[in-house]
């Protein structure tokens, strides 16, 4: 159980520093925040963990370039790397098999990125926040009467952030298994350790000792595998 005082004090750990209800909808996303807020959040996952305030003046020049003023890069880790790569693989299943996976409409198949969708009631918001190697963006799409846009996350905004990373991102995500990970195969309809090649069997990472307690009854089997996820290919090998 984590409790409410966990999940705002991770909040604003990732760069939330204002606007954060305690309400139970919290857990489902409940808050009203700007795209800023979001993109700091958000910086923070995209960088493993660290928190770096964002800018939009770094330098300061005079007529002839020469630095009046500089505001620098300053950073602080506020999360586990660990927990940060949990994350960072959900949302990279968010826009392979879940609601944000058309962006693969615009961004080629081995292009590798991460994001996640988002709604309010009523389509008032469409939001659509994630990142590749080189690029994080935030897109959102409102009326200014604070009306219904008839836009989900993945309808309106996370066109435009698709739109906009096929022309201006250039490097896929790129990330390394960190220790004190390690993969499983688990039964996706219960949960439990199972085997590869079991029915339902999927490979999932979790942090060092905190994987499932229960087995199936399968073991491992050498024939008849399912077909490799993108997952198993990255980091699974051949055994």
């Amino acid at each position: 159980v984590l409790g409410m005082d966990v999940i705002i004090d991770m909040l604003y750990r990732l760069g939330l520093e204002r606007g954060i209800p305690r309400v139970e909808a919290l857990t489902l996303g409940a808050g009203e925040y700007a795209p800023l807020d979001m993109a700091a959040m958000y910086q923070t996952i995209a960088a493993g963990g660290y928190r770096m305030p964002l800018r939009s003046i770094r330098d300061i020049v005079d007529a002839h370039g020469e630095p009046l003023r500089r505001y620098p890069l300053e950073y602080d880790r506020t999360a586990s790397l660990q927990a940060i790569y949990l994350l960072q693989y959900g949302m990279q299943e968010v826009v392979r098999t879940g609601t944000g996976r058309g962006v693969y409409r615009y961004l080629p198949d081995g292009f590798t990125a991460a994001g996640k969708t988002g709604t309010t009631n009523d389509g008032r918001d469409s939001w659509f926040a994630g990142f590749t190697g080189d690029l994080l963006a935030v897109s959102w799409i409102g009326r200014d009467d604070n009306g219904g846009t008839g836009l989900t996350g993945s309808t309106g905004a996370l066109r435009v952030w698709g739109h906009f990373m096929s022309r201006a991102s250039r490097q896929p995500f790129r990330y390394r298994m960190p220790d004190g990970v390690a993969v499983q195969w688990i039964d996706e309809t219960n949960g439990h350790l199972t085997g590869k090649g079991c029915p339902n069997a999927i490979m999932l990472p979790f942090i060092e000792g905190s994987e499932p307690r229960q087995r199936t009854n399968c073991s491992p089997r050498k024939y008849g595998s399912p077909k490799k996820s993108w997952f198993e290919r990255l980091f699974g090998g051949d055994d």
